[in-house]
């Protein structure tokens, strides 16, 4: 029996870090920009891109949510969505930011609590874990 991604209805967006450097001050901030990929070309040959990603968002529950809610973790979910390779490099290569239902607030902020499975090594699916971001 083949796993396939079943429900894609949640969008998420992910969020890349990029470090920009302030002359003068030896300092450099961190902001978050969104992924984006191209998934085709128009008429004219012009890139058409998107930073929308559609996937199958399941909260966790039963013996297995209590024991991450005992161990201090925030609405744990498990996340799959058909395979993207640019989001398989940066989840894999970097410390993403995923953004439920695309929104960028506290709220709907989550980070990895697994490294990413490319599902079978088939590039047919990527799964992991996610949990709320603490806000400090």
């Amino acid at each position: 029996m083949k796993t396939t991604v079943r429900e894609t209805r949640t969008l998420i967006k992910f969020g890349v870090p990029q470090s920009v450097y302030t002359g003068g001050q030896g300092t450099s901030a961190t902001t978050y920009v969104l992924l984006t990929v191209v998934i085709g070309q128009d008429a004219l040959g012009a890139d058409i891109t998107t930073d929308c990603f559609y996937c199958e968002w399941r909260n966790s529950f039963g013996a297995q949510a209590i024991q991450q809610q005992a161990d201090g973790i925030q609405d744990p979910a498990r996340v799959r969505l058909p395979f993207v390779q640019a989001v398989y490099d940066a989840l894999r290569k970097k410390q993403v930011r995923v953004y439920k239902h695309g929104l960028t607030d506290a709220e709907h902020t989550f980070e990895l609590t697994s490294s990413v499975d490319n599902y079978a090594e088939e590039n047919k699916m990527l799964e992991f874990q996610v949990k709320r971001r603490a806000v400090k």
